[in-house]
Order: C-alpha cells, then structure tokens, then sequence
C-alpha cells in the first residue's frame, strides 16, 4: 500500500471535493489510491462482494477529462463511491446464494442518480442476506467484520458500507433502512448515516425487504458528507410508488448554523429502563453537549420498546415473506437458516394483526408530529446494545429478542428523516453513537443540528488502526 493510498484514507468526501475542483487532486489518483487500500486491507475486513477497479480508474479518466475541459458537476465529480449489493449495478446478490450469479441489466436509479453527478462507482459492498438473514462464518458469503475490532459486526444489513467507511476504503456508500439497517452500523462502527424522509430517496433497483418500511440513504464520515451525496440521489422517482414528488431543499444550507434555541425531544419511555449503561452515559453526555451549544432539552411522551417491537415485527416479516415467497417454495435450501425462519414466521401473520400493526403504527405517526409542532427534533439513542462477536452459526431469532434493544424502527414506522452519528466508545475501544430525528421533509434541520455537535466534539476524527 503506497504513502498515497493512507493519506487519503480518511480525508472526508468534501476535503476530496474541493481538492479535485481545485485542480489539486487527481480523480485517478485518488481512484487508485482507494483501490490500493482495497487490495491491501480487504481480506481482513471483508466489506467488499465485488470491486470494479479497471470501470472505476475508466471513468476516474473521462471525469478528469470532464473537469479539465470546465465540465464540473458538483462535489461527487470524480470521487470514487461504492453501494450496499442489493442495488442493482454490475454483479449484484444480495448477499445470497440465490442471486450470486446475478449480473444486473442496468443500474438503479439511485446509481444513475450517483454517476450523473460524477460518482464513480468502485464496487459493491457486503450486506447481511436481502438485507435481513445474519451472517455468520458459515455464511455463502464472508460477513464483513468491524474495523475497531476484527472479530465484532460491525452492524447490519448495510454492514459492508459502514466497514468500509470505517477502515477509510471509501469515500461515501449508500445503504437502505427497513428498521435500523443505515443507522445501527453507523453506530457499529463511528460513522453517520442518514435514513432520509420515506419517498425522499427512490429505491427502484433495490431489493426489497419490505415496501411499507423500506428507505434508502448515504453512509459517510461526516455530516457534511452526508449531506452532499443526499443531494446527489434525492428526488421524485416515478418508477417508484413510493417517491415523493416535493422539491428537494439545499440540504447544506444550513451547515454552520448555530442551533441556539431549536427543542430537542428526548423520548425516554422508550429506552432509559433498557439501554446499556455505557451507551446510556455517552448519550447523556451528548445530551449535556447540546445544552452547552444553547438548545433545548424536553422530554417527550413516547411509546415503550415493547410496544414499538410488537407493532414492528409483524409489518416487517410478513412484507419479507411476501416478496419472497416464490423462493421459499422452490429454493428454500439456498436461505441461510436465520433468514428462512422470518420468513416462515412472517407467513403466520394473520391479516388481523396486519392490519393492527397498520393502526397503531398511524397512531404512533400522529402522536410524533404533534410533538414535533412543539419539538424541532427528537434525539434518542440508536440502540441500547453492543454489537456481538460474529457468530459461527445461525443465532436463531436473536433480532426479536427483547433483550436487543434497538430503537432505529420507530422513524422506519414513522417515515421520518433520521441522522445516526458518533459521541463516544466503550470501555473495549468500540464506537457509541445516538439519532436525531426530524420534521419529513425536513433533513437539512436534522443535519444543521447534526454538524454543530459533530463539530464541537473529536469523534468524527478518530479512526481506527488496521
């Protein structure tokens, strides 16, 4: 691994950015540099399923062309990127060995999105299988480990994206979030992740796991980072039902703001009875650094952990066995074992407790946008549990558990825009992290508020050795 290939290991996306505009930084160089890092660092990390080196230095060329010539798209021109393998691009299988011969026809839309704004795409990263089975050693594919240690997840489903981000061999990744899958590796692995708004970003060309709760977003450094490539693949998708059709915003334009005044929510019911007490002191301690920046902490009503489970699960199983339903009654030995039994039990969900879910999850949605007409955001932490050793074998239904205390689903539930970053680590050197939730449609405030803490605190800066 060559000088050149370290240095630029963890310069954020926008320090790359204006370097290339600048004229200061090749494309290629620092195409070559990722692909370095790549060849020297992956067999430990495992965060990559396919790598397109020689496509990635190709357009790495043509957009230095581009630029020398004035032709300068915007702060992801010429900056190397890699997604989670279930958006379709090239080789793409969903981390399974149903689809591990699939070659994708053309490219989703979020990596059009990506590459007309001058993203060029490296390769794609490892993901738990259809973004919900558990990987394990035993796994078709090697399970991508976490950077801070080698023998830990490093989060899931979106968990190549965050250890690839983490091990500084990318610059930005896209992940998707059906109850947590951006924003738990993030905290996994001392990274951000933003679900955006539901319709905010298209998710035509990914893979489902479940229609109602499904998002797709950015995996970055830093916040700033976040905001840009949200900038890049936001906006209304017709071939996605879902999609939003509403302006999108200048998600930067608040970045710097100072954040004096804004009211957090703080919804305790939902976790202070069950979360770890390391993560619970980190995000107090967050919670303090906050006030010091001049905003305002309440607390706010909230539903309990066991509520927001039983009104998750069933939603999300049963959408999952749905779509894979023609699968499971032909090629069900290709499944690893953890995934068949979600979907075996998502096909036990009775229409009733369907349509219940439905109800109280409507329920949860207005109770949370009233309080957001006092609040300006909620803040929360993202889970109330470490990360676990990589398992050997299937764990079972270890994910419902209710000793996993995760509380990512409640903005899943809801749709609404969610930042998940760093505060802390643990006494074994591991990342902490927390959430702030937003308005829909209103990521720039959760980004603004986001940066100011991100910026008066050294997380975002510390990175780990490999």
């Amino acid at each position: 691994m060559t000088r050149a290939s370290s240095a630029f290991a963890y310069m954020s996306l926008a320090e790359a950015a204006d370097l290339i505009k600048n004229g200061e930084l090749s494309p290629v160089e620092l195409t070559q540099a990722m692909v370095e890092r790549i060849a020297a660092l992956d067999s430990q990390v495992h965060a990559y399923v396919t790598v397109f080196a020689e496509e990635a230095l190709a357009a790495a060329r043509e957009a230095e062309e581009q630029i020398r010539a004035g032709d300068y798209r915007g702060p992801l021109h010429g900056i190397p990127l890699a997604v989670k393998d279930i958006y379709e691009a090239g080789r793409t299988t969903g981390g399974s060995k149903l689809r591990r011969d699939y070659t994708a026809e053309q490219d989703c839309t979020s990596v059009a999105k990506l590459k007309q704004a001058g993203g060029l795409l490296l390769g794609k990263l490892a993901t738990y299988e259809f973004a919900a089975g558990t990987p394990t050693l035993a796994s078709h594919f090697q399970p991508a480990r976490n950077p801070w240690n080698l023998e830990i997840d490093p989060g899931g489903s979106s968990s190549g994206s965050g250890a690839a981000l983490a091990a500084g061999m990318i610059f930005g990744a896209m992940g998707s979030d059906t109850g947590g899958s951006i924003r738990w590796p993030a905290f996994c692995c001392g990274i951000v992740g933003m679900k955006a708004t539901y319709g905010r970003v298209s998710r035509t060309g990914v893979f489902p796991l479940s229609w109602n709760l499904d998002h797709t977003g950015p995996m970055t450094r830093t916040v700033q980072d976040s905001a840009l490539m949200l900038q890049a693949c936001a906006g209304y998708d017709p071939l996605d039902p879902a999609s939003a059709k509403v302006p999108v915003p200048d998600f930067s334009e608040k970045l710097g703001r100072d954040i004096k005044g804004l009211r957090l929510g703080i919804p305790r019911t939902l976790f202070q009875d069950n979360c770890g007490k390391e993560i619970l002191a980190a995000f107090n301690t967050a919670v303090t650094q906050m006030e010091t920046l001049g905003a305002e902490i309440v607390d706010v009503e909230s539903i309990t952990l066991g509520e927001l489970q039983a009104t998750f699960w069933p939603l999300l199983c049963a959408d999952a066995a749905a779509y894979h339903l023609a699968d499971m009654q032909t090629q069900a030995e290709d499944y690893n074992q953890d995934l068949r039994l979600i979907l075996a039990l998502g096909n036990l969900v009775r229409g009733t407790t369907y349509l219940q879910c439905q109800r109280v999850r409507e329920q949860i949605r207005t109770q949370l946008l009233q309080q957001l007409e006092t609040v300006d955001l909620f803040m929360l932490p993202t889970t109330g549990v470490m990360p676990a050793p990589i398992r050997s074998e299937s764990p079972g239904l270890y994910l419902m558990a209710e000793d996993f205390a995760i509380y990512t689903p409640l903005f899943n539930l809801t749709g609404f825009p969610a930042l998940a970053l760093p505060c802390g680590f643990s006494s074994d050197g591991l990342p902490i992290g927390f959430q702030l939730a937003g308005r829909p449609f209103d990521e720039a405030t959760v980004f603004q508020v986001g940066h100011s803490y991100e910026q008066s605190t050294p997380w975002h800066s510390r990175h780990p050795s490999l």
